[in-house]
């Protein structure tokens, strides 16, 4: 009784450590796909669509003068959104995004749950409040940091070597044929 106990309060305590990021991780990763499927069949409406101009400065780019498909995902202010088609014209591309609703709801299913499994306050309804006759003393950071001396910036002055190499041009061979023939023995 007391072993599997102890078992069902590990893989709680595992769960609540690790497992719902993984157990988000992978809802979120089938959103993605059910969203990705959607666009490529077209099974979207195209009032949902918003258009991003970004300015482009390449020299030599591909003018394109229809939208195409492309893949990716852009988070603006905590909001997801998912590329849906881009177009280059000018100097110009031009991305037509879609809002990615049901990975922002996973998203913040999951900060909802973190805020309450880890009770941080402000996620729950209720805060809580201390006593009035706690004993705990409040410390700030200022209390364990005042003997250490704050950190100076001193620059280090660089020297600079200049190294000349000199070219030796030397149009004789007779160092090689020092060096070709075998020495002699005396």
């Amino acid at each position: 009784m007391r072993k599997a106990a102890a078992i069902l309060l590990l893989t709680l305590f595992v769960f609540n450590t690790i497992g719902y990021k993984l157990w988000f991780g992978i809802a979120m990763q089938q959103a993605d796909a059910k969203l990705e499927t959607a666009l490529d069949n077209k099974d979207y409406n195209n009032e949902q669509l918003f258009t991003l101009k970004i300015p482009i400065n390449l020299p030599y780019q591909n003018v394109s003068s229809n939208f195409e498909r492309v893949d990716g995902e852009i988070t603006v202010n905590g909001e997801t959104y998912k590329y849906v088609q881009r177009k280059v014209a000018n100097d110009t591309m031009y991305l037509q995004c879609i809002r990615n609703t049901e990975k922002i709801k996973l998203q913040q299913k999951s900060t909802d749950y973190f805020g309450k499994v880890n009770d941080v306050a402000g996620n729950t309804g209720t805060k809580k409040m201390p006593a009035k006759n706690s004993q705990l003393a409040k410390f700030a950071l200022s209390d364990f940091t005042n003997d250490i001396a704050p950190w100076k910036c001193v620059p280090i002055p660089f020297t600079t070597s200049v190294y000349n190499i000199l070219s030796i041009n030397n149009s004789s061979t007779a160092h090689l044929q020092r060096l070709i023939k075998p020495p002699e023995l005396a």
